[in-house]
């Protein structure tokens, strides 16, 4: 059964790369021939992540089909979960990694390696991601185009993470089930961005359109972010809202910049809406970044100084986010004008024209 399986999420993979949703919805409907993890699977390449955690909720046969099938229905499953903002089993997974179906097994293990890396860089949670990788003594270097973009752009090389976004878009043969694609674009455009390079933006979002890839609600919060940078900011609003009504990962991301736009507009009150879309993130999904815009936005608000952001921005280590973090509340003076010397970095410019802050 574990070559039927890996059989079956081999071809699930290529008919998403191939583009073939006809064929993939069809596996999603969970025919007789095909199993409930493929079919998890194919809702989930499809960006139907709840309609998969509903369908490995309600047949556990994929618990004992195979091996495989359990390694993939709790990988799947996990993920769904967290990406609605319910995260205690993929940190429960996470944390005994000693119970992993076919952790022995070098190939299922390093699978399971990356994607449990890949969702920690799509949460923007560097640290972890790099201690995950430490820990099992797993190289960089084995890892996906996509996962180190990311890790690229939070570090601040900001030349290797739009060469890695470039390899990973022109080299479809090793996307696989490739859950870090949609946020590895939106942290390119964001570093393109911030240098200026609009066009560039542009160009490698319509490539990545093209690629159908999961959590796609986040293109639309890239897509956004070039708006701002054309001055389009109701276009960019519209897109953002569009973001935050489904999935629960990256909206963080998209309810700051709302909270951003409506400041500039003098609407405190929509600034108001989104902190408190924020505080309920941060209730159900307490990660770093989610933390970090909640403290921007009362910050930029002016309902708690703005040292506590900055004390998680530096914590966090992420230079780009550091600088956007700083830009706005000295925007909105919730902070000495002073600390924009501290993330004056090489190749990037911030809010120079005031249009775009992130």
């Amino acid at each position: 059964m574990d070559a039927v399986q890996e059989a079956q999420s081999i071809a699930v993979c290529a008919l998403h790369n191939s583009g073939n949703t006809a064929e993939l919805a069809r596996i999603a409907t969970n025919p007789p021939d095909w199993s409930v993890a493929s079919s998890a699977i194919a809702l989930s390449l499809l960006d139907r992540w709840a309609e998969a955690a509903e369908l490995l909720a309600e047949n556990d046969s994929w618990r004992t089909e195979s091996t495989v099938s359990a390694m993939l229905g709790e990988l799947f499953g996990s993920l769904a979960e967290l990406w609605a903002g319910r995260s205690a089993r993929f940190g429960a997974n996470l944390t005994e990694r000693e119970r992993w179906p076919l952790r022995t097994a070098r190939r299922h293990r390093n699978d399971q390696i990356t994607s449990y890396v890949a969702a920690l860089l799509v949460l923007g949670e560097r640290a972890r991601a790099e201690k995950l990788l430490s820990d099992e003594v797993f190289p960089e270097t084995g890892l996906r185009d996509s996962e180190r973009s990311m890790l690229a752009a939070m570090r601040g090389e900001s030349s290797l993470a739009v060469d890695f976004a470039h390899r990973c878009v022109a080299d479809r043969s090793r996307r696989g089930y490739n859950i870090g694609s949609a946020a590895m674009h939106l942290s390119t455009v964001t570093v393109l961005l911030s240098q200026g390079r609009v066009t560039a933006a542009r160009e490698l979002l319509t490539a990545a359109r093209a690629t159908a890839p999961t959590l796609s609600h986040l293109l639309d919060v890239a897509e956004a972010r070039v708006d701002i940078a054309l001055g389009e900011t109701d276009r960019a609003a519209g897109r953002l809202h569009t973001a935050t009504r489904g999935l629960a990962v990256g909206t963080d991301i998209a309810w700051a910049d709302l909270a951003e736009l409506a400041l500039r507009a003098n609407d405190r009150a929509g600034a108001q809406k989104a902190l408190d879309a924020l505080e309920d993130l941060a209730s159900a999904m307490p990660t770093g970044r989610v933390l970090l815009h909640r403290h921007l936005v009362r910050a930029c608000l002016g309902q708690e100084p703005g040292g506590e952001c900055l004390w998680l921005a530096r914590e966090r280590a992420q230079p780009l986010e550091l600088a956007v973090a700083a830009e706005r509340l000295v925007r909105h003076g919730a902070t000495d004008p002073q600390v924009l010397t501290e993330v004056d970095l090489p190749g990037w410019t911030v809010a120079e024209n005031g249009r775009y802050a992130s």
